[in-house]
């Protein structure tokens, strides 16, 4: 991270989080699986929507975006401000209240951004709204490259957040059918032409140029495909793969056991993954995460979230 987006989200969000949401240790077998809870106190539901919505400004801008946005118009004096405006200028307008996936999203991006603190962010794309259309951009829920001492990493996140059913077999859904060459190709396509900075210029007109090749040529969807990861290997680009799961599930009723509770989450979701075979057809290295966060009451906070966005219309 750039040392004044990195000291500024710290002090707001990070310091924030701390207070809000508690960390357990992870457990690697197959995959990498981190558990976390909310605390217990009254309003601790209160706290964590508040978490979510002071992060929409750093979910939704770039690095170089939120400095200027704090410099010039005193944005982050305001994080609700600040949220409202992010949601006007970069978020997708969804018509569903009840499926709106904002919530598991910015989670998302906050898990990323603290476990990324030593890298510096090369493009940082959410998945937002087309500005020519209004049309939201779908794929992936966390999209990202970052780069630091080990190497340069696309991180190509999924995010569901409402019943635990749903949300475990959403993922697994997610991981069987969204990490193909073609789907994942054409993401690298898209972002490819959305750069943020020069430092990936190499990487990024590499790619460019494959696909002026590919319509130039003729090429079918395989050989681009290949093409664009051989640019990658040739790079060392990592894959990161990260998926959150937030679900209601009321474990809150005693704070002495809660670390009890949440091992048994983790427990349940290792279980149920580990005995996946992920079609994952991405010939490079890569790593799934699991973040796993059940909560009190999934559609308090997401009715708060709502809230916020009717203020803003």
């Amino acid at each position: 991270m750039n040392e004044s987006y990195k000291r500024i989200y710290y002090d707001l969000i990070g310091e924030q989080f701390k207070k809000v949401i508690m960390c357990y240790n992870p457990i690697e077998k197959k995959y990498k699986y981190c558990g976390f809870s909310h605390h217990v106190n009254e309003n601790a539901l209160e706290d964590l929507a508040n978490l979510i919505i002071d992060d929409l400004v750093f979910y939704a801008f770039n690095e170089e975006e939120v400095l200027n946005l704090g410099k010039c118009h005193g944005m982050l004096e305001d994080l609700r401000v600040a949220a409202k405006y992010a949601y006007k200028q970069r978020l997708p307008k969804r018509k569903n209240d009840k499926s709106d996936g904002t919530l598991g999203e910015v989670l998302l991006d906050i898990f990323i951004q603290l476990e990324t603190h030593d890298t510096q962010k090369l493009i940082a794309r959410a998945k937002f709204t087309d500005m020519h259309n209004k049309q939201e951009i779908k794929g992936y829920d966390a999209l990202y490259f970052t780069k630091n001492s080990d190497g340069i990493c696309l991180w190509l996140g999924q995010a569901k957040a409402g019943k635990k059913k749903y949300c475990t077999n959403s993922i697994a859904d997610d991981l069987k059918n969204k990490y193909n060459k073609k789907y994942f190709s054409d993401t690298v396509l898209y972002i490819a032409d959305k750069k943020d900075t020069s430092e990936l210029d190499d990487i990024l007109n590499a790619i460019n140029g494959i696909c002026f090749e590919s319509m130039k040529c003729g090429w079918d969807e395989d050989r681009r495909a290949q093409e664009i990861l051989t640019v990658l290997n040739g790079w060392n680009v990592k894959i990161k793969i990260p998926c959150l799961i937030t679900y209601s599930k009321d474990i809150y009723s005693d704070e002495k056991v809660l670390g009890k509770y949440i091992n048994k989450e983790i427990t349940d979701a290792l279980e149920y993954f580990d005995e996946m075979t992920l079609d994952i057809e991405l010939n490079m290295t890569f790593e799934v995460i699991f973040y796993i966060l059940p909560v009190k009451d999934v559609d308090y906070i997401r009715k708060k979230i709502i809230e916020m966005k009717k203020e803003a219309n």
